[in-house]
């Protein structure tokens, strides 16, 4: 038996769930990429390296959703916005460069469910091993977590995902 996705509903309103897998051994990158950028396949692909909580991906799910509803996205799809969510930066080439994924063996797989779910299909497409997300932190790392969401001056590991999160959520209103 397969480990099972994460599932999660998000704003009541826009009556839609994330569900997230994770991946490793991933042989066919270069295949994903091509379908996630031309839209064959509807679903977020994102570096696991740079998560260290999933609650990070849920919030920049939900984030882009409601972007979507209110017709405030700041990327072409609600999938690239949520990797934009990921981010710090305004920039949307950096923000879907670093946590998209290029050449990493990892992944993690995001989908938004509603009224269709097509996971199970884009998931038997991707030749690699499926994971349970308790291991997520095995996959994170934290030199670049802490790089990425400019957390090196904090005096303690404990409080990383509140930062996070907080720095997330307050993008477009704060520079960090």
């Amino acid at each position: 038996m397969s480990p099972e996705p994460y599932t999660c509903a998000l704003d009541p309103n826009t009556e839609t769930r994330v569900k997230i897998y994770l991946m490793r051994d991933v042989k066919n990158i270069e295949t994903i990429r091509s379908n996630v950028i031309d839209g064959t396949w509807k679903c977020a692909v994102i570096k696991p390296s740079l998560i260290l909580d999933i609650l990070q991906v849920v919030v920049a799910a939900n984030r882009a959703v409601l972007s979507e509803r209110s017709n405030t996205m700041v990327t072409k799809t609600v999938y690239s916005e949520i990797l934009y969510n990921l981010s710090l930066t305004k920039n949307i080439s950096q923000s879907l460069s670093k946590f998209g994924v290029e050449k990493d063996p990892s992944v993690l797989i995001c989908f938004l469910v509603n009224e269709t779910d097509e996971s199970e299909n884009i998931i038997n497409a991707i030749d690699g091993e499926l994971c349970p997300l308790s291991e997520l932190n095995k996959f994170t790392n934290l030199k670049d977590v802490k790089s990425v969401y400019k957390l090196n001056n904090l005096k303690s590991d404990l409080d990383f995902l509140d930062v996070i999160i907080s720095r997330m959520v307050t993008k477009s209103f704060v520079s960090h």
